[in-house]
Parts: C-alpha cells; sequence; structure tokens
C-alpha cells in the first residue's frame, strides 16, 4: 500500500478525523487530505511525529516490509529499556505473543493490528506444534510465553538423566514435602531453620522429617551446614526457594488445562524421541 493509503488506514485504526491529526501535527486538515489522496507529501520533518501519533515504525508507514533481525532486536531492547521496571516483564510476554502470531502467519492469514487486551482474555490460550519445535503460550492467568525449538538429536537428550528426573517428581508428590516447600516459599531467601521448628510448623508427621528434609535437598529448595555452638553439635539449614519451581507448577498447571484454545496447530510428525 502506498503512503498515502498507509496514511489513511492508519489514522482510521486509531478513529482519528482528519482534523484531529491535523491538530496534533500543527498542519491544517486540508493538508492531511492531501497527503491521503496522494495529491501531496508530509514534509520530511513531519514524518517521524506522524508516526508516533499513529503508533507505527516508519518503516510500518511507508509500508516497508522489509525488517532484518539486527533491526528488531534493536527495537526490542530499546523498547524494554523505555518502558518502566514494573512494566517490563508485561512487554517481554506482549512481544511473545506477537512472536506466536508471526509463527502463525506462516500458516494463515490473521489481523495484522494488535490489540493489547488480546492476552488477556483466558480464550487465547495458544501453541504451536510441528517437526521444528512447539510454543506453549499460556491461558492468560498465569501469562507467559515458550518457545522450544527442535533439538538435532531430538528431545529425548533432555531424559539422560531420567533417574534424577523422577527423584524430582517423586519428592513433589509427597505432601509433608509440599506443605513444607509452600511454608518455605512465604519466608524470606535465606531463612534459617533447624529441622524440628521445620516438622513443629508444618505438621509433619512422626518420622517423615527427615524424608521431608532429603526431598527438599533434592529440590536444591535448602541447603545444609553443620555448626558446632557451645560445644553442641547442630544442622542447619538455609532456605532457597527457586523461581524453577514456580515455573514448573505454572506449566504444570497447562497440562490439566480444560478451556479452548484460540489458536494452535498441530502438524508434527517426528517423535518426540529419536531412536
Amino acid at each position: 500500500m502506498s503512503l498515502s493509503g498507509n496514511i489513511k488506514r492508519l489514522r482510521l485504526e486509531k478513529n482519528l478525523t482528519q482534523e484531529q491529526l491535523a491538530t496534533k501535527l500543527g498542519v491544517s486538515a486540508q493538508a492531511v487530505s492531501k497527503w491521503e489522496t496522494s495529491e501531496t507529501y508530509p514534509d520530511g520533518a513531519l514524518l517521524v511525529p506522524l508516526a508516533n501519533e499513529l503508533e507505527v515504525s516508519l518503516d510500518e508507514l511507508f509500508g516497508n516490509d522489509a525488517v532484518s533481525m539486527a533491526d528488531i532486536s534493536g527495537k526490542i531492547v530499546k523498547l524494554i529499556h523505555n518502558t518502566e521496571a514494573k512494566e517490563r516483564f508485561n512487554v517481554a510476554r506482549d512481544i511473545g505473543w506477537q512472536i506466536e502470531r508471526g509463527l502463525f502467519n506462516c500458516r494463515m492469514e490473521i489481523e495484522k493490528r494488535y490489540d493489547p487486551d488480546e492476552i488477556k482474555n483466558e480464550k487465547n490460550a495458544s501453541y504451536i506444534l510441528d517437526d521444528n519445535g512447539f510454543t506453549i503460550v499460556s491461558n492468560g492467568k498465569e501469562p507467559f510465553f515458550s518457545v522450544f525449538p527442535q533439538p538435532a538429536e531430538g528431545y529425548g537428550r533432555f531424559l539422560n538423566d531420567k533417574d534424577d528426573l523422577q527423584k524430582i517428581f517423586a519428592a513433589l508428590s509427597h505432601s509433608d514435602t509440599m506443605n513444607a516447600l509452600l511454608y518455605l516459599y512465604h519466608k524470606a531467601e535465606n531463612y534459617v531453620f533447624e529441622s524440628a521448628v521445620l516438622e513443629r510448623d508444618c505438621e509433619i508427621a512422626n518420622g517423615q522429617i527427615n524424608t521431608v528434609i532429603d526431598d527438599l535437598l533434592t529440590l536444591r529448595l535448602i541447603w545444609k551446614q553443620e555448626l558446632t555452638i557451645n560445644g553442641e553439635s547442630r544442622v542447619l539449614y538455609y532456605s532457597r526457594p527457586s523461581h524453577k519451581i514456580i515455573a514448573l507448577f505454572i506449566m504444570a498447571r497447562e497440562i490439566g488445562y480444560k478451556g479452548a484454545y484460540s489458536l494452535q496447530s498441530h502438524i508434527r510428525n517426528t517423535p518426540f524421541m529419536k531412536e
């Protein structure tokens, strides 16, 4: 589409009249009208303000679809850097959603313009699964975006240490361990305690505290230190609540997700594990 057509389209998408856009740019409504009919073109000094008012890049304003990884990377860095700290993770999540939309554009035509509210809607859970890898976009309650490119040797290499993986899931299956884990996640990092305190506060069943401690060590949520205090041997534990466990819990909810996926593409033919 031409510059004139893009100006008109973008103005209408923002629900701006020619007069309103003209006022924002300090020009006449007649000037905007002439831009949109290709009678004249905006002065060079107005191009950046015009793009800013229409909330697009100069490339999009001119209909230039050619982009490079370096350009995109630089713009993403600047966008996040110029965003308030408390909003940066939300912006990063929004970018992830646009990656998902971009991947879908390779399969079907979807609305190009982006509605910032769309990822907040629970129905917009999404995934893409094919021979090149897969993505997982959460259902909105715990918004996240993950992408898993297909390894050349398949995903089986992640199960090379399956015994260790089994120990992790076995530890999480114990109710006393889960109660202790949740207890520690309510404490500040490096919270110091003795096993007897954990046993008492979490109401751990008789004889199970050693199992719970072993489980927490397996999950690397605590570390142990043996000390001698006043000539007596003492064992202290320091909590190390990990964000990785939180990520595991969030991902686990997706396994049990029963809602509808609004965007999905499932065309994988390659086995996940290679022989």
